[in-house]
């Protein structure tokens, strides 16, 4: 079936946008699920009073320094921890994994609420392209039978 001459350019940006929409519904999904998984997994772990280093916390980019066993531990907060108004050097309450003390969260991180959130981030992105999808489809569709009459 031959589809002509600016067939292949009119499908072009669609796919393009297409794998760019999917590209990053995947990398939502990929930063998401395990800050989350991470939250609920360390909800009832062990708690330990930490100095706060700020930075971006948003995006991964701060840190807590707490004693355990003798020794000083550096760890970073993972990504979507809300500061919520801490500053650098404030003492915050935290929990950390049993074996591995560098695995970390806000103890005011744990509750379900921010857990939901987390999950409601990919939730959001899905049906916001499936929607954009779904208006690109539609437009293509009103185009053509507008060019067809």
């Amino acid at each position: 079936m031959k589809t002509g001459p600016g067939r292949s350019r009119r499908v072009r940006p669609a796919a393009l946008g297409a794998g760019a929409a999917l590209v990053l519904l995947v990398a939502v999904y990929a930063l998401c699920l395990p800050a989350a998984w991470l939250r609920s997994e360390l909800r009832g772990a062990e708690p330990a009073t930490a100095t706060f280093h700020g930075g971006t916390c948003l995006l991964g980019r701060c840190g807590v320094t707490f004693p355990l066993a003798g020794e000083e531990v550096t760890a970073a907060l993972p990504l979507g921890t809300r500061a919520r108004g801490h500053a650098d050097g404030d003492i915050v309450e935290v929990r950390h994994a049993p074996g591995d003390p560098r695995r970390v969260v806000l103890a005011e991180d744990t509750g379900r609420g921010t857990v939901a959130a987390l999950l409601a981030v990919p939730g959001a992105a899905t049906l916001f392209t499936l929607w954009a999808g779904g208006a690109y489809l539609r437009d293509r569709r009103s185009r053509g039978s507008e060019q067809a009459a």
